[in-house]
């Protein structure tokens, strides 16, 4: 027994001999709807596969129903999920718009530990992966009509549902039985532009055969347009960087401009009009001698880029159930989705010293030679010899992102009753899902060398000098200027990037559950079962892209899978009025890291009518997926602040220590050796590229939970509880990637540079020093560990001064720990996450509701505490930078009409306050060029909706 369990294992002992369990969401049910408590409705509820009646959970569940969602004013499942403290985003169409497999998903995570450790059920079973590198389900592929209700588990799972429930589980329920028609209209605006939304949802039930069957079917289509930075949220268009502390922000703009930048800082072509640093000074002030400076002459890229992507579900559902006889049951399941997300980025650049092939092994696009005949006299009269350049290419339009994404689920089984009251259930599942993503407006640095090369043509014109480019469309190419490539010089360097990527996944199980054997305090329950899994995925990247010659990024091709069979058990087992014990077990054999072992034990102890008190503990593991195990390096694009930017060419401008060793480097040397850099100190901050690559060497990660709360339900108080639980989860050898940021700043920072491990992975350009590339390889680091503390208040209340009942919710999360620690070159590192932006220490959502006869009002406030931008840094350094708190506030309001069959209108204002959040620009580690995308702000603002429902 591990050193953690010995830790916990008196307060679970304890507690072991305790009450059995149900959910927290039945629990508050029960109570808040007076139900009574030796009633016989026993249900499954998320966190044990045992049916109860009259127990309550040893874990925490929040549980959230179809009027819940109604409430929160989105169709989104994962935008109103993250509003639940604990819960957060994985991947958010906000957060993924330049990411090159993810773009427009939308995942979530709990207690901040990723989305491939959050498990995502539907009607509590596996689903196939929406996602091409990772075991994420995207909630954006189920419709918020079809949902019954949502149940969260906020604690070790593996034992109960498997591997990937190591911080908890999401199981969301779905309509699977109705009888009669449902429709439901939603129509939203936001304030500013963009965010039109219209929701249009569709169920029909029918019950046949004396009831002994149903028959459902539904369908869903969601449209949401994409919302662009322009200047009716002017905070996403302004060009910023952070400065340092206590500082104005600083201009930033991009070097790579339209018209054209040439000879370094020499000669530059804005809005059409020419400048050098010879006879053209710009009519600002400057000397001619001054030449292009990015803060006054650069490009801002910021508006017309996407703030959210636009997007389009269209779904359908169809399920039916068949009573064979009176103790068996045919069911079964389809469910369809198709899912297509656009995402909009600034216009693609180029510069002569873009490389073209593999890493390691690429040459430059290449300066233009100095008899070019397009060079026009502004840069001819400054130029010294072969023309560099730097340009982006807007003729071509803006970049864009379109992923299609087809999910299809089905499921067929029997479900029974035994003689001796056992509940029965087998079935099959299979799931496939496949995304086609295409790049629209790349670059094909290929043909632009091909195009910069050019002869005369023999008849007073020219042509390129490539024959085998000539005869594949060659046209010479005219970068001199803005607005100087042509349609067909344009269509020459265009390129059109194409990823294709297929999930599927079979799922054989069966389990059984029910009462086992009495005992003098009661009757004890077991459920037990087995499953056999196999996942597959295929990813085939673009067959014109293998060296990158192009502007988008290399995903290599993939054909890999696992498979696995388990076997689990869990039993409830009370030893008095007061007190039971509860255990799970589950055994795997995975084919890529062999066998797997998870357990959970625990209860709750109730001493009177008023208070009560749970407990568990469970040790969880997680084996590497797909991507993880077998992927090859796979292509991203990251933020780096460079450790060398600042460096001046005789070493000043950084740490001294940091100074040596990034002038070791040759692409730095190389750097300050051209004469065009003379005087200019290295600036390499921006995108970099950092590929993930998967480790088949990796092993299963493991997870301690221990979680202990209390339930307090005062019998003087009617329709009042408050829940308090303190969960405490450990990983071991837990997998994951140091960031590109922390991989180059150990690289440079390194006493033994450059032979460490760290620098084995970053490869800088050999002639600019700019870091090309940054391999981010799957490790089993040492250790992630989160702590904290969770709190409900849920109080009802009806009066008879005062028309109406008052509803009041509050769940409040306080973080006490959130960091990883790896083995770093001398000893191991620590990154303290808790309290930064991003991973704050408290979060609050509050719901106020008030409901007379057919009117119902509900307010939300939702909080976030602020925090600091880097843990490692104190007041005195000059990058510190902390943002304060932020709230909003959400009202929605409905009205049942009168009339035949029910009619409800409803509409409501997300963000009444209209406010976007702090301005977080780059510059800072949780920062973006988009100021206004991270955790903390409501990117969209103010939002209008109105709809209808109609039931029949």
């Amino acid at each position: 027994m591990s050193k953690a369990q010995w830790k916990y294992l008196p307060i679970v002992v304890a507690l072991s001999t305790a009450l059995p369990t149900s959910a927290l969401a039945e629990e508050i049910a029960a109570e808040q709807n007076g139900a009574d408590s030796n009633a016989d409705n026993s249900i499954t509820i998320t966190g044990s596969r045992i049916k109860r009646n009259d127990i309550y959970s040893s874990t925490p569940v929040q549980s959230l129903t179809s009027e819940d969602i109604e409430a929160g004013g989105t169709v989104d499942l994962a935008e109103l999920l993250t509003q639940i403290p604990g819960v957060g985003y994985s991947l958010s169409p906000e957060s993924t718009g330049l990411s090159v497999q993810n773009a427009g998903l939308s995942t979530i995570s709990l207690r901040g530990l990723g989305g491939d450790r959050t498990l995502t059920l539907i009607n509590g079973r596996r689903v196939v992966s929406n996602s091409g590198n990772g075991e994420r389900v995207s909630l954006n592929s189920i419709p918020a009509g079809f949902v019954k209700n949502i149940e969260v588990t906020t604690g070790g799972a593996s034992a109960i549902y498997g591997a990937d429930a190591i911080s908890g589980v999401v199981n969301i329920i779905l309509r699977d039985s109705f009888d009669g028609i449902k429709a439901n209209y939603r129509y939203g605006t936001a304030d500013a532009s963009g965010e039109t939304e219209n929701t249009l949802d569709f169920t029909f039930g029918k019950n046949f055969d004396s009831n002994r069957g149903n028959f459902m079917f539904g369908f869903s289509y969601d449209d949401e347009t994409e919302v662009l930075a322009d200047d009716t949220r002017p905070e996403s268009i302004q060009a910023i960087a952070f400065a340092g502390a206590g500082l104005p922000f600083d201009v930033n703009l991009s070097s790579h401009i339209l018209g054209g930048r040439f000879e370094g800082d020499d000669a530059w072509n804005q809005d059409g009009v020419w400048f050098n640093d010879q006879s053209l000074a710009p009519l600002d002030g400057r000397d001619a001698s001054d030449g292009y400076e990015t803060p006054l002459d650069g490009f801002n890229f910021r508006p017309g880029r996407s703030l959210s992507p636009a997007v389009e579900v269209l779904a359908s559902a169809m399920t039916t159930h068949y009573d064979i006889t009176d103790e068996v049951t045919l069911f079964g399941e389809v469910y369809f989705t198709q899912v297509e997300t656009i995402s909009t980025n600034a216009p693609r650049s180029a510069t002569s010293g873009t490389d073209i092939g593999p890493a390691g092994d690429s040459v430059d696009i290449g300066s233009m030679s100095s008899s070019h005949p397009f060079i026009p006299a502004e840069v001819e009269e400054t130029r010294s010899g072969s023309v560099s350049w730097v340009r982006r290419f807007a003729e071509l339009g803006m970049d864009i992102k379109n992923n299609q994404r087809d999910t299809l689920r089905t499921a067929v089984g029997f479900s029974g009753l035994l003689d001796n009251g056992m509940e029965w259930t087998s079935s099959v599942a299979y799931g496939k899902f496949e995304q086609n993503q295409t790049q629209i407006n790349a670059l094909n640095y290929q043909n632009i060398q091909f195009a910069l090369n050019i002869e005369d043509d023999g008849s007073g014109g020219f042509q390129c000098e490539d024959a085998d480019a000539r005869i594949n469309g060659c046209v010479p190419l005219n970068i001199f200027g803005t607005g100087t490539v042509t349609e067909q010089m344009a269509d020459y360097i265009r390129y059109t990037g194409r990823l294709n990527q297929e999930r599927e996944q079979l799922v054989v199980s069966g389990s059984m559950n029910g009462d086992w054997f009495e005992t003098n305090a009661g009757t004890a329950a077991v459920a037990f079962g087995f499953e056999y899994r196999e996942e597959d995925q295929k990813t085939v990247g673009d067959p014109d892209n293998v060296v990158e010659d192009t502007s988008i990024s290399v995903v290599p091709n993939l054909e890999a899978g696992f498979e696995v069979t388990e076997v689990f058990a869990e039993v409830d087992i009370p030893l008095s009025e007061t007190f039971s014990a509860q255990l799970a077990l589950r055994a795997g054999d995975y084919s890529t890291v062999g066998n797997v072992f998870s357990y959970n034990f625990g209860g709750s102890w109730t001493p009177n009518e008023d208070f009560r008190l749970r407990s568990q503990f469970s040790r969880s593991q997680r084996a590497p997926n797909i991507t993880e195990f077998f992927s090859a390096p796979r292509g991203d694009f990251d933020a780096l602040d460079d450790p060398c930017t600042g460096l001046n060419s005789d070493g000043t401008g950084v740490d001294a220590s940091i100074a040596a060793n990034c002038l070791n480097n040759p692409g730095l040397q190389a750097y300050f050796a051209n004469p065009d850099n003379a005087g200019v100190a290295f600036d390499g901050d921006g995108s970099v590229f950092g590929p993930n690559s998967g480790n088949n060497q990796l092993k299963e990660e493991t997870a301690d939970t221990f979680t202990f709360g209390a339930v307090i339900t005062p019998q003087s108080v009617p329709e009042f509880s408050l829940l308090v639980d303190y969960y405490h989860i450990e990983i071991d050898d837990a997998i994951g990637t140091i960031s590109t940021q922390d991989t180059v700043d150990l690289c440079y920072n390194a006493i033994d540079f450059p032979a460490n491990r760290f620098c084995d992975v970053v490869t800088r350009d050999a002639s600019t020093g700019e870091v090309a590339e940054v391999i981010n390889r799957d490790e089993n680091l040492n250790f992630r560990e989160v702590e904290g503390i969770d709190l409900t208040v849920n109080y009802k209340l009806s009066s008879d001064s005062v028309p109406g009942d008052f509803n009041f919710r509050l769940i409040y999360n306080h973080s006490l720990t959130n960091e990883m620690k790896f083995d770093g070159l001398e000893g191991v590192e620590l990154s303290d996450f808790n309290g930064e932006i991003g991973d704050p220490e408290d979060r609050a959502r509050t719901s106020v509701s008030w409901n007379l006869n057919d009117l119902f009002i509900n307010y939300t406030w939702r909080f976030n505490s602020g925090g600091v931008d880097d843990n490692d840094l104190t007041t005195l350094d000059e990058d510190y930078f902390e943002t304060g708190s932020q709230s909003y506030h959400d009202i929605y309001v409905s009205y049942r009409l009168d009339g035949p069959g029910s009619v409800q209108m409803y509409g409501g204002v997300r963000n009444m306050l209209d406010d976007l959040g702090p301005i977080l620009p780059s510059g800072l580690n949780n920062g973006s060029s988009r100021n206004i995308v991270s955790s903390l702000n409501s990117t969209i603002g103010r939002e209008f909706y109105l709809g209808l429902r109609t039931n029949w």
